[in-house]
């Protein structure tokens, strides 16, 4: 089989793949030292990372939580750089949240556009990935699996910023465990539908996180 390649993960993962059958067409002198010093065993074959997985793959893949009758998906490319990380309120039951979802994501869009982010550009997945059937079952008791996929989401998407609606605590040793991204807080928009009075606060952390934006659109 006849492959180019443009790094040097990717030949190491081809000649796994297809071992001696695969003719590589390397492109450079670095290239070509690489494959000399892989095919001498100097150089350590590169494993198969998990974060070839699409996030959709990554969250419907996962088999650590018992009696799964959701899997919540993530939404938007990521491409604009802004992860957005919901985390559903305590004070709302699911009757609530099945209740509220649709006006949930509309005043979450109306949000993010109002400082002038895309949406569909922002990468939008739930800190607790699934539902589950058994009524035994609590969130908390879910999370430590969730925040594994979480990281490797935010390794998978690279932002530099990351919008968490909901409570952040659970989220801290994730945040102190990746560098450069800046981390905002604001309240669930559940939590803001009930209790319109913490839009103003929720706004003000909105204009702060569109000032750091636009620093990173230039550079900063």
């Amino acid at each position: 089989m006849q492959t180019n390649y443009n790094t040097s993960k990717d030949l190491a993962s081809i000649l796994r793949e297809y071992g001696p059958d695969a003719a590589i067409l390397f492109k450079s002198s670095e290239e070509l030292e690489f494959l000399k010093n892989y095919l001498k065993g100097k150089t350590k074959p590169v494993s198969q990372p998990s974060l070839a997985l699409t996030p959709e793959a990554l969250i419907n893949s996962c088999t650590k939580c018992k009696d799964i009758v959701e899997r919540k998906t993530a939404y938007g490319t990521g491409e604009n750089g802004v992860m957005i990380i919901l985390n559903a309120p305590r004070m709302a039951n699911k009757a609530e949240l099945r209740i509220h979802r649709a006006e949930s994501a509309g005043l979450l869009k109306k949000m993010i556009n109002a400082i002038g982010i895309e949406l569909h550009e922002c990468y939008v997945t739930n800190l607790i990935k699934c539902e589950s059937s058994d009524p035994f079952v609590k969130p908390s008791d879910m999370l430590k699996n969730c925040l594994d996929i979480l990281k490797q989401e935010i390794d998978m998407i690279n932002p530099r910023l990351a919008i968490v609606l909901g409570e952040i605590i659970p989220l801290q040793g994730v945040i102190k465990s990746v560098k450069g991204i800046s981390w905002f807080n604001t309240e669930h928009t559940i939590s803001l539908i009930k209790n319109p009075e913490l839009k103003r606060p929720a706004w003000e952390t909105l204009k702060i996180v569109r000032e750091r934006y636009t620093e990173t659109q230039n550079g900063g």
